[in-house]
């Protein structure tokens, strides 16, 4: 996790660096009164597939099998555990418990013009792409099928609310 926020807060300053450089936003920031108040979006995208993940993990037998490399390509799962979308706390707090730390990692990191770090789980179409460049995952969903968009659940997972999808 750390590698990756460090990672993800450098694109995020490149970034808005650029805008500033080129001039991206200079009719917008026209607009604004001189003090602005700067927040930088981090956007977190399969935070349903990761949960489940973890959540197969801690609550069922997971067995990865590995490519002639040692890579794990594959996930054996032998037994239930608790999915996320159903409100169902031993999976919630899963959940509860990445954000919060990646978010912590995150907000301890430098930001271009001491940016306020703001959470986004609202990946519009980009769960697809990001689906469809992940192979398979240890709660049981394929290589290439999306993630599930935003905060939802994965597709057919929250059967045990009063409207499931």
């Amino acid at each position: 996790m750390d590698w990756l926020a460090v990672q993800y807060i450098s694109a995020l300053n490149i970034i808005h660096y650029m805008h500033d450089k080129y001039s991206y936003e200079a009719s917008l920031m026209a607009l604004h009164d001189r003090d602005v108040y700067r927040t930088m979006a981090c956007g977190i995208a399969g935070l349903s597939v990761a949960t489940d993940s973890l959540s197969a993990i801690k609550y069922a037998r997971v067995k990865p099998i590995r490519d002639e490399n040692g890579l794990a390509v594959d996930f054996e799962i032998d037994g239930e555990y608790p999915q996320y979308g159903n409100n169902d706390e031993r999976v919630d707090s899963i959940a509860c418990d990445l954000v919060e730390r990646f978010m912590k990692k995150i907000k301890a990191l430098p930001t271009y013009r001491n940016a306020v770090p703001t959470q986004s789980i609202l990946t519009i179409t980009s769960n697809v792409v990001y689906g469809q460049k992940t192979g398979n995952t240890p709660d049981g969903r394929r290589a290439g099928t999306p993630f599930a968009p935003g905060a939802n659940p994965m597709h057919g997972r929250d059967a045990k609310v009063p409207w499931p999808h």
